[in-house]
């Protein structure tokens, strides 16, 4: 089965990676690519919440926000996608997930879309 794992940080977190003090954090992540390896589908980092935009659509008419829709402690920085036998081993290898530290995961089973026609 196919599930993804949304990584939810603060923003200001984020921020304050930069330099020497995010470099533990960003070398926890590469020992982690050794944890997930054999299990990583895919996966991207996200640009931060001030770079997003939201589009609803009532009544017709486009409704644009910029930034995130809620204002929320902690926003979606990234995902990852794995190919596990079961939720359990999902599981296993969110629990060694770097974020998981300061911050947390959601982990939603995939479901698949049907191919065209």
């Amino acid at each position: 089965m196919k599930v993804v794992m949304m990584i939810l940080e603060a923003p200001e977190l984020i921020a304050s990676r930069g330099g020497p003090a995010g470099q533990a954090y960003f070398d926890a992540w590469k020992a982690y690519g050794g944890v997930v390896a054999g299990k990583l589908v895919g996966g991207n980092v996200l640009a931060g919440p001030d770079q997003g935009v939201t589009l609803r659509v009532r009544d017709g008419q486009r409704q644009i926000q910029d930034g995130p829709y809620a204002d929320s402690k902690e926003a979606l920085g990234g995902y990852m996608v794995f190919e596990v036998e079961s939720m359990d081993e999902a599981l296993e290898l969110a629990a060694a997930c770097p974020a998981v530290a300061e911050g947390a995961v959601e982990l939603r089973p995939v479901i698949a879309m049907p191919g065209p026609g």
